[in-house]
């Protein structure tokens, strides 16, 4: 069976089932509150928002489980990156010992758990999205939303770039094997990482063909040269569409309130969480 790796995957569920439109609105409030939230208590409530929304789609966990440890892998690495940053740099660690200090103090710790709390929010929520929305869906969503049909087509073709490069690397990888490769490392995942480097150039020149091969297609058919565009599909919002967007603005609007009133000083949050 063909693995899946960030890609489209069937379901019934009530997500599979929203207008695209609708759930990138979503994202994008999800975006924009976590990018204002002004620390991690604030982003809990996001966290939970986007957990609903995954847990709503029913995702086989079969068919994401590669998926989900490629992202946390990602995550932990980042989360582990800016923990040394923060202690090394804003700490003032100078031996060893004071780096296990900092490492291990209250402050580092919650400053280094709101970016990870951030990342994961946002994952849950993009990849859910990708998971349950057809890839042909994605230029008429935007073209119907007021994008140009050019950039339409173009976040279309950069989100199937990334699915295509791992089926390239994939049949080089066989096709290597099939003449006697063998890829080193055992069970440790960096050194099997690290032993297909060598197979990136190929796979990327290949890669790099046919996106020349559906631009030279895309010409060949007059792509452009009309400033006017129709979609083939017509997308309509339902009720529950229309339900999502308004949940998704007033979750915008509450936390871009929240960080105006706290920039202008109308409230505090530190007073605020003292007395929670």
């Amino acid at each position: 069976m063909r693995t899946r790796f960030i890609r489209y995957i069937e379901g019934k569920s009530v997500i599979h089932r929203l207008d695209p439109r609708s759930k990138l609105i979503f994202v994008f409030s999800i975006l924009l509150s976590l990018t204002v939230a002004p620390n991690i208590l604030f982003l809990i409530p996001l966290l939970a928002v986007s957990l609903a929304f995954y847990f709503s789609a029913r995702l086989p966990w079969s068919k994401t489980k590669t998926t989900w440890k490629f992202v946390l892998a990602i995550i932990l690495v980042l989360s582990t990156l800016n923990l040394l940053t923060l202690s090394i740099l804003y700490g003032g660690a100078q031996t060893l010992e004071d780096v296990i200090a900092q490492l291990t103090s209250k402050e580092v710790l919650l400053k280094s758990l709101t970016p990870v709390t951030k990342l994961l929010t946002l994952a849950i929520a993009t990849v859910t999205f990708i998971f349950t929305t057809p890839p042909h869906l994605y230029a008429p969503a935007l073209g119907q939303m007021g994008v140009p049909y050019k950039v339409a087509y173009i976040v279309q073709l950069a989100l199937r770039y990334i699915p295509e490069y791992i089926d390239e690397m994939k049949k080089t990888l066989e096709a290597q094997m099939a003449r006697g490769f063998r890829p080193k490392g055992g069970k440790n995942p960096i050194a099997r990482i690290l032993s297909v480097v060598p197979l990136v150039v190929p796979v990327t020149i290949s890669a790099t063909l046919s996106i020349y091969d559906i631009a030279d297609a895309m010409e060949l058919r007059g792509f452009g040269e009309k400033r006017c565009h129709t979609w083939y599909r017509k997308l309509r919002m339902m009720r529950r569409d229309k339900l999502l967007i308004m949940i998704s603005i007033a979750l915008a609007a509450i936390y871009v309130a929240i960080f105006l009133m706290r920039l202008y000083g109308v409230i505090d949050i530190p007073t605020i969480l003292r007395l929670c």
